[in-house]
């Protein structure tokens, strides 16, 4: 049988939010929704300085680090590649890119030749400790995971397989309003129509009225709609191929359209309460509601179109993410590429009853901060990718946990604003 492993970039700039963070949430009703930063000010403001005896509970339960160092060493690559001046910021702490690179790659080294004692010596010594302040400013942040999921598909159209993955269209434009508004730093997605600039198709256009038909735009077929519109929220994911093989595909571009959660529009509803709502839920309900798919789907406008690369899952710093340890938080206030902790918990499962939950597990955990997502925003936002498979569906599905705490690790080198 001859493989195909093709990947596809996620910039997941406005979709590689994890399931809840674009399906509901809001959140659960005790948590806060996340203020949205806009500002210098906000990033000054999202991180403080704590002491490492925050830190205790991470490094003694995260022994096994092989993995950790792997993204890190990611990330210095990511670090290396900028100008060596550049300024890294963590809230009014800043160091530059070089001293980034330079400390990233020690630490993914320490990080998997010492013990937690010896590594808290190091970290100590080497580094600070920034906490988020979370989104009631008491360090509490959401947190909600994301994966690769599975589709089914063709690389030839049929009866079965009649849902494309389209490409990024030929006449989708992207502008920046820079020039005009040089402090919003704005962009907008559009096309030409009868010599006028106007918004690009949106979903209904896209998949009830065909408008990218006939443009060779079609990378592949899938079999379910509801896979392909879950998988655009997801920002990446492979296709098990009918001639055999495997595609993974990712996020290339978006319509430019604001996203709307259909989880939101079900709790509002009244068709799944907010307490039971989950991907598994909502995969329910339009399973019973057929006649309603059309509906609910079109009405989240926004659309991702996809391309074909090599390596990855990617994420907004283009290096591979690394499941349990990659995460994405607003890129907007936190520092792109940086290390960090994360504290949450997890769900464990029933293996005899599938989807039942046994308890919630504490999960202590070192991270890297190599991805965002459109509706991760604001300092009490977090998505944790956990890789491809059945088990990070299931958990990722369910994920919603706040009073989750999340920390960044700066190099003492620095310097300060003025």
């Amino acid at each position: 049988m001859r493989t195909f492993i093709i990947n596809i970039q996620k910039t997941r700039l406005l979709f590689l939010s994890g399931f809840f963070a674009l399906l509901l949430l809001s959140g659960c009703s005790t948590v806060t929704t996340p203020p949205t930063a806009k500002s210098t000010d906000s990033k000054l403001n999202a991180l403080q300085s704590v002491p490492w005896s925050e830190a205790d509970q991470v490094i003694e339960a995260d022994a096994s680090r092989q993995d950790w160092a792997a993204a890190l060493n990611e990330s210095a690559g990511y670090f290396a590649k900028k100008k060596p001046e550049a300024k890294i910021h963590f809230g009014n702490h800043w160091v530059t890119a070089l001293q980034m690179t330079r400390s990233i790659r020690e630490l993914a080294s320490v990080a998997q030749s010492s013990d937690s004692i010896s590594l808290k010596t190091y970290l100590e010594k080497n580094f600070l400790l920034f906490r988020s302040v979370g989104n009631d400013n008491k360090g509490n942040v959401l947190v909600t995971a994301y994966y690769e999921p599975l589709l089914n598909g063709s690389l030839t159209k049929s009866d079965k397989y009649k849902y494309p993955l389209y490409n990024k269209p030929k006449d989708l434009l992207k502008i920046s309003l820079t020039n005009w508004l040089p402090k919003k730093k704005k962009k907008i997605i559009a096309r030409f129509a009868d010599k006028k600039l106007t918004p690009y198709y949106n979903r209904a256009e896209i998949d009830i009225e065909k408008s990218l038909e006939n443009q060779n735009l079609e990378l592949v077929w899938v079999d379910n709609l509801v896979d392909l519109f879950f998988l655009q929220i997801q920002g990446s994911g492979r296709v098990a191929l009918a001639e055999g093989g495997v595609l993974r595909v990712g996020y290339h571009e978006a319509n430019g359209h604001p996203y709307h959660s259909i989880g939101r529009i079900l709790i509002k509803e009244g068709a799944i309460s907010r307490e039971k709502m989950s991907l598994p839920a909502i995969r329910k309900w339009l399973r019973e509601n057929p006649s309603q798919q059309d509906r609910l789907l079109n009405a989240n406008p926004s659309y991702v179109f996809f391309r074909k690369l090599s390596g990855g899952p990617y994420g907004n710093i283009s290096v591979s993410l690394t499941p349990g340890r990659s995460i994405a938080t607003d890129y907007r206030i936190f520092p792109k590429g940086a290390a960090g902790m994360l504290i949450t918990t997890l769900p464990h499962f029933s293996k005899d009853e599938g989807e039942n939950i046994i308890d919630w597990q504490s999960s202590a955990r070192f991270i890297v901060n190599q991805d965002t997502g459109g509706a991760i925003r604001g300092p009490g936002r977090v998505d944790l990718f956990l890789g491809f498979g059945a088990d990070a569906e299931q958990t990722a599905g369910i994920m919603k946990q706040g009073g989750s705490k999340l920390y960044f690790i700066a190099p003492k080198q620095q310097s300060h604003y003025k």
